[in-house]
């Protein structure tokens, strides 16, 4: 199957806008492309996208000048919050917004996107409560790094690397003084600790919760995860979630995260979550460290 370029998608978009076909048998198709500085993401809803399948809600695309090729795997998406229907909306050059659609129709999650030159992003998740608390996150399915983990800052200031080669194995990487949380075992598990899900398990080593951020490498570029400190995110992976590679011989990894907030402040029926994100040219670990003092200083 020969892939799908960013370009073809809008203009299928706009050919489904366009067309005769009533609005009721129009399939639900919907970008928003976002432009600034150096990179450009295509935001999508749950239409299929090349690989026969739908539900992958997120960003479709990320690029930069310095790199063309999407860091995401194009049969799929990255950031993906929910996988069930969303309605995308373009704001502005730099800002576009996917809502979420909860199987009754209602609206659910809300995710603002803003892209800030030279090479930044952010996205506010805004979830409506029906309970004290909600777990919110976001899946990423890498377009076949040649190194397949993620780094993070240990309690002793030091870089880790974190990758587990089995998939359901160690997933987790939980801040420093969080106790591991109880997890549910159930009968014929498909993972290797009998767990409901695969990322309900924990590597030994954790990461220091005033520096809650990890990254990974694609090529010459480095895409960094960053959230404000102590707040009980959870970085998790998987070594082959993200598919097979061209060629059929290996996998491609997914960068995961997830956290549990609370109701917020100032209402008592929502509660929001602020990601940034970097996508730029790697330079050295110096360089990101100095990248997360500069924006945690600011917050």
């Amino acid at each position: 199957m020969r892939p799908v370029t960013r370009r073809a998608l809008l203009r299928y978009g706009a050919a489904l806008l366009g067309s005769g076909v009533r609005a009721q048998e129009r399939r639900p198709f919907q970008t928003a492309e976002l432009r600034g500085g150096e990179i450009t993401l295509l935001l999508g809803n749950e239409y299929d996208h090349g690989a026969g399948r739908t539900g992958y809600i997120g960003i479709w695309s990320l690029t930069s000048i310095h790199e063309p090729t999407n860091v995401f795997v194009p049969h799929y998406a990255g950031w993906i919050h929910r996988r069930n229907r969303a309605q995308v909306t373009r704001i502005s050059v730099t800002e576009g917004v996917i809502q979420h659609i909860g199987s009754d129709g209602t609206a659910g999650t809300k995710q603002s996107f803003r892209v800030i030159p030279p090479y930044y992003f952010d996205c506010v998740f805004t979830t409506p409560l029906s309970g004290d608390s909600i777990e919110i996150g976001g899946t990423s399915y890498m377009n076949g790094p040649e190194d397949p983990g993620v780094y993070f800052l240990n309690p002793e200031m030091k870089w880790q690397r974190h990758y587990d080669t089995l998939h359901g194995n160690a997933a987790s990487i939980l801040p420093a003084g969080m106790p591991e949380p109880e997890v549910r075992k159930v009968p014929g598990s498909p993972y290797p600790k009998g767990t409901a899900r695969f990322a309900d398990t924990f590597a030994d080593h954790r990461y220091h919760p005033d520096y809650a951020l990890f990254y990974g490498r694609f090529r010459d570029m480095v895409l960094v995860h960053m959230f404000k400190p102590r707040s009980n995110v959870i970085p998790y992976t998987s070594p082959s979630g993200g598919g097979l590679r061209p060629g059929g011989q290996l996998r491609n990894p997914a960068w995961d995260w997830r956290v549990t907030v609370s109701r917020g402040v100032l209402s008592n029926k929502e509660a929001s979550f602020l990601v940034r994100a970097i996508y730029k040219k790697y330079i050295n670990d110096a360089d990101i460290l100095a990248e997360y003092q500069r924006w945690t200083k600011g917050l």
